[in-house]
């Protein structure tokens, strides 16, 4: 049974924590976990940059680029980007990248390694130079619907957000037009941009935000990216729920070692 009240249980679940050494590539062949890794992490190539690294993005996102990577391996480590805070950076790599999900049903709880995210990094500028990577073929995106600055009632940009005025590092538009502009220069092929967001048509509100921004600093940029790159829309209706420290202590005490960036 969870202790998810009372001093004792705080004080035993601190403990433990406290206790256990923390998850690693040196020390993840000794995890205890029902699924892992049917490839090599350390060797893993990256082809994805995932804007938004919180639980939703670390329970299915990375989950159903895992399974591709088991099914068929190839270059398609993500680079993780968390906007402003460094929290989940901080959570994942000191860990390698590992964390363990945590999948309930009513026949109980399995634990699944997850190697695929290979970079974790802070900050649009580091977001920008990470689309900017010859490597990358697929950004997606998991920011809130506030994250895309733009006007619900037309779906376009809105001119008077206080983001804009703060340079492209400070705004999703911001960062994915910089990234891409950045692309443009270098020669190099187009990427999809993959919208994961709960809004209606979020792939035609990020194509259009983008489209709006770009227009605001070089009419020939817009038009390639209009050209260029593609902007599907996807159907998301799940949630993940913040982990507690009681989920993380009852991780621990299944994998054997502690793992900060665990996900419910």
């Amino acid at each position: 049974m969870e202790r998810r009240a009372g001093s004792t249980g705080r004080a035993a679940d601190a403990a433990l924590v406290e206790m256990t050494e923390r998850l690693n590539f040196a020390n993840a062949i000794r995890a205890r976990v029902d699924a892992r890794p049917g490839y090599d992490p350390r060797t893993l190539g990256i082809g994805q940059v995932h804007i938004g690294l919180g639980a939703f993005h670390r329970a299915h996102q990375a989950l159903y680029a895992e399974l591709a990577l088991a099914a068929r391996p190839g270059p398609w480590g993500i680079a993780a980007v968390s906007m402003r805070s460094a929290a989940a950076r901080d959570q994942l790599a000191p860990q390698d990248g590992l964390y363990a999900l945590a999948e309930r049903s009513g026949a109980g709880e399995t634990l699944r390694l997850i190697g695929c995210i290979r970079r974790c990094l802070v900050g649009g500028e580091a977001a920008i130079a990470a689309i900017a990577d010859p490597a990358i073929r697929i950004v997606t995106l998991t920011v809130t619907e506030k994250g895309y600055c733009h006007d619900p009632a037309s779906g376009r940009l809105n001119p008077s957000h206080s983001a804009l005025s703060q340079g492209d590092a400070a705004s999703l538009p911001g960062v994915l037009t910089a990234g891409l502009a950045a692309r443009r220069q270098a020669g190099l092929g187009p990427v999809t941009v993959l919208c994961c967001d709960n809004l209606p048509h979020n792939g035609r509100v990020a194509r259009q935000v983008t489209l709006d921004y770009a227009a605001r600093r070089d009419d020939g940029l817009a038009a390639w990216i209009e050209r260029e790159i593609a902007f599907p829309s996807t159907m998301v209706d799940r949630i993940v729920p913040a982990t507690t420290d009681a989920d993380r202590a009852r991780v621990a005490a299944r994998l054997g070692f502690e793992d900060r960036g665990a996900v419910v």
